[in-house]
Order: C-alpha cells, then structure tokens, then sequence
C-alpha cells in the first residue's frame, strides 16, 4: 500500500546554516580551457570532443577520508569484480532487508555511512561501494551507463534490496540501471538525493563551462550516443527513466539552495509522480545533506515505514 504523497520543508531555524563563501566567477584555469577548446575547437572539432569525453568523465580527485572512525573499522569489506576493475565494498549489519548506498561524483561509498547507525539499529543490512574511478575502486574514467554498470553488479551480488538511498550522480546512476539495465529488479524504496532531474541538462551546462564551439558539441553529443549501445539520450534523463524503474515509492530529499544541482530539479520530479514525496531544506547546500540528524532520521523513518505518513 503506498503512502499518501507528501511534501514537507524542514523549517530554517532547526539548521545549523553554512557561511556564505565569495567565489570568483572563473577561476584562471578555467579561463585558459576555455580559450583553448574555443581556438582548437573550431579547428579539430572531433579532437576536441574526445578531449572534453575525457574530462567530463574523468574525476578530479579521489575521495578520502582525513580520519578513520568506528563505523569505518566495523565495516565488513568484499570486492567484486565488473570487467576489468575491482570494486571495494562494505557492509555493516546482518539484518535480512537489505539497504544499498551510492555515493556521488568525486565521492566514496563509505561518505553516506552516517544513514548506517540507524538502519543497522532498525534491523537492516547496509551496504556500499566505491564505483568506477571512485575511492579504493579501480578504474581511471566512469561515465553514466558504466556506472550503473556497476549498480548493477552490486545488486545482483548482495541480493534483493529494500531499499536504496542515492546522493546526487549515484541516483542518477541508480535510476538508469533499474529503469534501462536490469527492467526486473524491484526496489520498495529509494532516496534520490540532490539529484539532478535532467543529464542531458548537466552535459549542456559542462559543455557551455568550458567553450566547447558547437561543431566540438555535435561530436560530443555523438560520443556520448554511443556510450549508451543504442538508447537515446534523453534516456538519460532521471525524470525520464523513473517511471520505467520499478520502485515502490521515492522519497527525493533537496536543499533550496542547492549551488551544485538546482532545486528545481527536485520539484520537477515531485509534480511528475504520485510515488513520489519531497524533504526540502534550507541551509545544508549539496553536500552537508547526507550527514544532517533531521535528515537521517526522516530518511531512516522513510525506509523503515509501511503504511503510516511519511512526516507524522
């Protein structure tokens, strides 16, 4: 039985808000790329696109942790092969649901395990990984589908799932394996959270970032066609493949001012299903989302829920 869908914005003055941080517009580097993809651009498009294909998918940095803690050294590790690349694992808990994490861009599996406490007290079973080019993963680029790849992977090593709580890019990875790689796999819950609605609209915003000239973007949209063995791109979109996902309901858990994806992104997908419900706050930003209390314990309430409201 599902629940009623709900929308509720957690008030201001129970967060503790971030300073605002003066940034300048570009910095230098970016600067220089741009002058060098609007020069060479013109003149090597296709060269061009490959390049851009390469840093749109590359990640800057690998995550680590400055600091080991408790639930770090509790965790039980396993790998998994998927292709030629290893994936790092962990898991807490021994519970007979099981709770899945994926981690964001530039992220770990292990930066979501603040939701771990509170699943593994209600029962549960929590695991994560590092993807693709991620963490203590191998691999040097990832993209879209071989990302989901990997979800993929994961899933079919662990089991069925009860659950799935996703941060930015992981949802959207997320959402694409259950949607176009595996149409079988049935989820009772996800979180998608900060997700952006549209990929395609981020491949825009990156190509536009750093001057690709529109002979480059052509080629790169080519590049990225062929990535996806013949699914069209607007297949891409989170909004798009949720309703072939087969997921009980959603909760979909956004910061209004959100300055990586922006907020319309969730209400975008909250109006479009009636499966889905919305967690707005205000203050946390992108990131500061997955390790706020009022945040996890609405996110634990959520997965943990049958049939009562979502927010009571």
């Amino acid at each position: 039985m599902l629940m009623t869908k709900s929308r509720y914005e957690i008030p201001a003055f129970q967060l503790e808000t971030l300073p605002q941080k003066h940034r300048s517009e570009y910095p230098f580097y970016l600067v220089l790329v741009k002058w060098g993809f609007a020069f060479f651009g013109q003149i090597f498009p296709k060269t061009a696109a490959n390049l851009a294909f390469r840093i749109f998918t590359t990640p800057r940095i690998r995550a680590v942790h400055k600091r080991t803690d408790d639930l770090i050294e509790s965790a039980r590790m396993f790998e998994i092969l998927y292709g030629k690349v290893i994936l790092k694992g962990y898991e807490w808990g021994r519970g007979e649901r099981t709770i899945l994490m994926v981690h964001g861009w530039e992220s770990r599996g292990t930066a979501l395990r603040s939701f771990v406490p509170g699943m593994v007290q209600a029962g549960y079973r929590v695991v994560t990984f590092d993807g693709p080019a991620h963490g203590n993963s191998g691999g040097k680029q990832t993209n879209l589908s071989n990302f989901a790849g990997a979800v993929k992977a994961v899933l079919n090593q662990i089991g069925h799932v009860h659950g799935i709580i996703t941060h930015s890019f992981g949802g959207s990875t997320s959402v694409f394996a259950l949607a176009h790689l595996d149409p079988t796999i049935e989820v009772e819950k996800m979180v998608l959270i900060a997700v952006p609605a549209s990929t395609r609209k981020v491949v825009q915003d990156f190509t536009k970032l750093i001057g690709l000239p529109k002979r480059a973007v052509k080629a790169h949209k080519e590049i990225l066609h062929n990535k996806l063995n013949g699914l069209h791109f607007h297949d891409t979109d989170l909004i798009e493949s949720l309703a072939k996902a087969k997921v009980g309901e959603v909760l979909v858990v956004h910061d209004k001012f959100d300055p990586s994806v922006n907020f319309e992104s969730a209400e975008a997908i909250f109006e479009k299903y009636d499966h889905v419900n919305l967690l707005v706050t205000q203050g946390l930003g992108h990131f500061n989302l997955v390790k706020d209390r009022e945040v996890i314990l609405r996110v634990t309430n959520f997965l943990r829920s049958e049939e009562e409201g979502l927010f009571s």
